[in-house]
């Protein structure tokens, strides 16, 4: 590399070390780039003819343009180099790699750049070479130094070991791999590679990670000048082998374990393995039949055909299994169920063949015992429900039978007995239960214990009316107390019936019916049996349509909001108004809200929907007061399951601060379910809501079953009568004395009264009369949607 700070004097016709030197070297102008001179080994390097080459330019030979010898010599310069990397062409076109050594050298009249140039295009081959052996190994490889630590990795090493060259440059490779239980082996591992020894060994290794690999390490050390200068490590990732081989192992320990007896035989039926099931059975040890004809075990009972006809079927199909005769070594007969599988191993082009069998006796009894599994309940003695619903079709509908009913008997209690004495105690009543039945039950074609709590009748015998008295008596005697050691359990039942082919002419109708009876039954208050109608099945459709689309109603705004006035009827004006949910589906079109609310209550969506009520009342009442409308207390019903949430009071607290609503603007209205709920945590959000200054009243009063007690315990301000009481109540003595009862126990507790559903002037004259203060109901308004509540309000506005 040029040196401005020092130039040599040469003598260029003088200096014959300059021509006769080994080196390729010439003598350039550096102001054009001529090559003034050239020794006889440029001459023979370059190939051309001494007066050719003489009068050529520098960059006639340099394959590189002017800007990119210039980008060299500044990246020379940056690495602090004293050569530059150019590519040279030869007269035969062929293009060298080459490293240019250059100063400048003085003359009598000017200054030469004087070059001496090598040859590197082998060296940077064989490295390439070295480079793509160790960058493309398929096996992940390190280079390791002579102090042991790591030179350079591949990128399948950081794929194996998940370590970056950045992570590992400089350090030692064994505190980087190595686990620390296999640190000492593996040290000595490298001691041997270090003096010279090629090592190849299994092993675990570490990844970055911290999880361990299976390997096969292959280390060559590295030698220079008769020492090791480092050490080429290849790690081959065989934990798949490894596994594999593990799963021989446990595969071989299977079958030799395998309480079945197993043989394996070459392709000419010479035995070569058995395992100790076989010993068992046959008597045989391996070492005594060993290489021995697989017919050693055969009886003299089948004839060649038989197992000629194995045979062939093996070489079709490669597998055979049946009944067979063998002998064991006393020679005593004894019958096999015998499974034969040809194996091919393709590496060797032969084949195996694997026989498996077991004492058929045991077989057989087993087969007994599957059968009566597949017929009957172990637990009762009944029939289970898949050969009831197999007896049905084939004995019954298939065979002709004219009519017969099928009876789902439901029994209550037992989860609650399982969980709380444990799954005997529930056995034993269950035992008790299907004694019952069978005492009652002795003319019923079939009996089946249908599934954990059900079980099932099929009745030909009997008329309807018939089995309408057998069931009642079913359900009295399930009624009775169980006396299970010194406990005494009591249990109900439920009953739906259904009637081929009035009903249906197929099992899964039939038993789907009478399932849709049984929800039915399960619904009404006293009666516990009912018979399947058509009203059910469309109400059971209904049901279901409505529990399919309820979910999306909220997202795909169907559900709205429609507001009932609420009257002093004395004064007759306006002093507040209920909130009522509405829905109008696309597809069911307007779902009345005691069709949907109940579902929304089972299925837990009552939540969602009733937190969504609360934000919109909340929401109008912010808009209406912003528009200076007067305010009315506006009513929302709560459910159980919302009171029954941790923390209820919060959120309603919460949506009010949000929409800047005061609490006195809102009431809450709950029913009397709430006794049926979870009484901690609903008290404790009735009272923080009361704190708060919102006012809670009690909706449909005298329809459920709170006590007086209760009463005082909600903290209510307001009782709304049913509307249930309010009909007839001008013409029904008994239905005045509870109006009157409940108005009077309101005034006595300071609760105010709303009545629900006054339709007539007659009811209100009435009420009026006995005391009542408010009411609601078509007379006044009937619910109205939000435009329409919003003109009430805002007159209630221009009025004030």
């Amino acid at each position: 590399m040029m040196d401005s700070k020092a130039t040599y004097q040469l003598n260029l016709s003088e200096d014959l070390l300059f021509e006769s030197h080994s080196s390729i070297m010439l003598v350039i102008d550096p102001e054009d780039g001529q090559i003034v001179k050239a020794n006889e080994a440029a001459i023979l390097f370059y190939g051309y003819s001494r007066e050719k080459f003489l009068s050529m330019n520098i960059y006639n030979i340099n394959i590189l343009s002017k800007e990119q010898i210039k980008e060299e010599m500044d990246r020379a310069q940056r690495q602090k180099r004293n050569y530059f990397e150019f590519t040279h062409r030869l007269a035969n076109g062929e293009e060298r790699d080459v490293e240019v050594h250059s100063f400048p050298v003085s003359t009598e009249k000017r200054t030469l750049l004087f070059s001496v140039i090598n040859d590197i295009s082998d060296k940077i081959r064989q490295k390439l070479m070295f480079d793509r052996l160790f960058f493309a190994s398929p096996y992940a490889v390190a280079i390791l130094d002579k102090e042991q630590k790591v030179v350079n990795i591949n990128e399948n090493f950081t794929s194996l070991f998940k370590y970056s060259l950045e992570d590992v440059e400089g350090k030692p490779i064994n505190i980087l791999a190595a686990p620390s239980e296999n640190k000492t082996d593996i040290d000595r591992n490298i001691e041997l590679m270090y003096k010279g020894k090629v090592i190849k060994k299994e092993g675990v290794r570490k990844r970055k990670d911290g999880s361990y690999i299976e390997v096969e390490v292959l280390g060559y050390p590295i030698i220079y000048n008769q020492g090791v200068v480092g050490v080429y490590t290849i790690y081959i990732d065989i934990t798949n082998r490894k596994a594999h081989e593990k799963q021989l192992l446990l595969f071989k320990s299977i079958l030799e374990n395998n309480s079945e007896g197993v043989v394996i035989t070459n392709s000419e039926g010479q035995i070569e393995w058995i395992n100790s099931a076989f010993t068992k059975i046959a008597k045989y040890r391996l070492e005594e039949i060993k290489q021995k004809g697989i017919g050693i075990i055969k009886s003299s009972i089948h004839t060649n055909d038989f197992y000629q006809d194995i045979w062939l079927q093996l070489q079709s199909e490669g597998q055979w299994s049946g009944e067979i005769w063998w002998k064991n070594k006393d020679k005593a007969n004894y019958c096999a169920w015998v499974t034969i599988n040809s194996i091919k191993k393709h590496s060797e082009n032969t084949t195996y063949y694997v026989l498996i069998f077991k004492d058929l006796s045991e077989k057989k009894r087993i087969d007994r015992r599957i059968n009566e599994l597949q017929k009957n309940d172990l637990l009762t003695g009944f029939l289970n429900r898949d050969y009831f619903l197999k007896a049905i079709n084939e004995n019954h509908i298939k065979k002709g039978m004219k009519e017969f009913l099928i009876v789902i008997i439901s029994v209550e209690g037992l989860e609650e007995i399982n969980d709380s004495l444990g799954y005997l105690v529930r056995d034993r009543v269950l035992i008790e239960i299907s004694k019952r039945i069978l005492a009652l039950t002795n003319n019923a074609d079939l009996i089946a214990r249908y599934d954990s709590d059900k079980f099932a009748i099929l009745s030909s015998k009997l008329s309807p009316a018939a089995l309408k008295d057998l069931a009642i008596n079913l359900v009295n005697r399930i009624k009775k107390p169980f006396i299970i050691g010194d406990r005494r359990l009591y249990i109900k039942a439920n009953i739906g019936i259904s009637r081929f082919p009035e009903n249906g002419t197929d099992v899964a109708t039939l038993i789907r019916y009478a399932d849709i009876a049984l929800s039915k039954a399960r619904e009404q208050f006293e009666e516990n049996i009912c018979f399947y109608s058509m009203e059910m099945a469309e109400e059971t459709e209904n049901k279901f349509y409505i529990s399919n689309y309820l979910p999306g109603a909220m997202a795909n705004k169907e559900l709205s909001i429609h507001f009932q006035p609420i009257y002093d009827i004395k004064k007759s004006v306006i002093v507040g108004a209920e909130a009522l949910l509405r829905w109008e589906s696309p597809i069911l079109g307007k779902v009345l809200p005691g069709n949907f609310i109940p579902i929304a209550e089972k299925t837990g969506q009552i939540v969602v929907i009733g937190e969504w009520v609360i934000k919109e009342v909340c929401k109008l009442l912010r808009a209406w007061n912003r528009k200076g409308y007067g305010m009315i207390p506006i009513s929302i019903n709560i459910s159980v399951k919302q009171l029954e949430q941790m923390g209820f009071s919060k959120i309603v607290k919460a949506i009010l601060f949000e929409y800047d609503v005061n609490p006195e603007n809102i009431e809450l209205e709950i029913t009397e379910s709430v006794s049926s709920g979870n009484m901690n945590i609903i008290i404790e959000n009735l009272k923080d809501l009361k704190r708060s200054g919102i006012k809670i009243s009690m909706d449909d009063f005298g329809t459920g079953f709170s006590s007086l007690g209760q009463l005082d315990l909600f903290g209510l301000d307001k009782l709304k009568i049913d509307k249930i009481f309010i009909n007839d109540l001008t013409t029904v003595s008994k239905k005045q004395k509870l109006v009157k009862t409940i108005i009077g126990m309101a005034n006595s507790l300071d609760l105010l009264v709303v009545a629900e559903g006054i339709e007539t002037d007659e009811q209100l004259f009435y009420l009026k009369q006995i005391g009542c203060e408010l009411g609601q109901g078509y007379l006044f308004s009937k619910p109205l949607p939000v435009n329409e509540m919003e003109v009430i309000i805002k007159g209630i506005q221009t009025k004030n």
